[in-house]
């Protein structure tokens, strides 16, 4: 199914240069953080439900801005998260899509371009030390301890947290990210 919106979106986001975007969505009584992250092919849309038992789905998002119209692996867990008191019933994927495509923003802005903290706690799906956001230093292997440099889980999260960029530089230079639980760039001293 195509999400207009998020072609709309996509295109906001191309004029201002960014390639995430953090927002909020209510569909039913459920409300979601969302991230919408141009850095992956496809792209991905990350929902997160709000409350006590948060849940964690992710969609990707196909040429032509489409998310399949069924939700392979996950399907169950986010009927039972639309299912409350205020909303019984099954869920229909097409239906779902389309209250999601009509609740997602249009425009971008510099002000929902998200930290690193903040993709880390919206992205589930990060695995390697999810305790540490912040960027430290780069370790650069040779080839004698580490001949294929970062791992997939450090080589992801780079991806995610840094950019294509610094994604592409780790590749290269066969180098790790090194990360913190601390912010460190208001500690450094010039």
């Amino acid at each position: 199914m195509e999400m207009s919106s998020l072609r709309q979106l996509h295109q906001s986001m191309l004029q201002i240069s960014v390639d995430m975007q953090q927002f909020q969505i209510t569909i039913g009584s459920v409300s979601f953080d969302c991230l919408f992250s141009t850095r992956e092919s496809p792209f991905i849309l990350a929902l997160t439900s709000r409350g006590d038992n948060p849940h964690f789905f992710k969609f990707e998002v196909m040429k032509g801005y489409q998310i399949k119209p069924y939700f392979d692996g996950f399907y169950y867990e986010l009927a039972e998260v639309l299912n409350n008191d205020f909303n019984t019933g099954k869920l229909e994927p097409k239906k779902f899509l389309d209250q999601l495509n009509t609740s997602l923003p249009k425009i971008a802005s510099i002000r929902y371009s998200p930290t690193t903290s903040e993709i880390v706690r919206l992205r589930h799906d990060i695995i390697e030390e999810r305790e540490k956001p912040y960027f430290d230093t780069w370790i650069y292997w040779n080839s004698e301890k580490r001949p294929n440099g970062a791992s997939k889980e450090n080589l992801k999260k780079t991806l995610l947290l840094l950019g294509k960029d610094a994604h592409q530089h780790s590749i290269n230079m066969k180098a790790s990210s090194k990360w913190s639980s601390v912010d460190l760039g208001h500690n450094w001293k010039k």
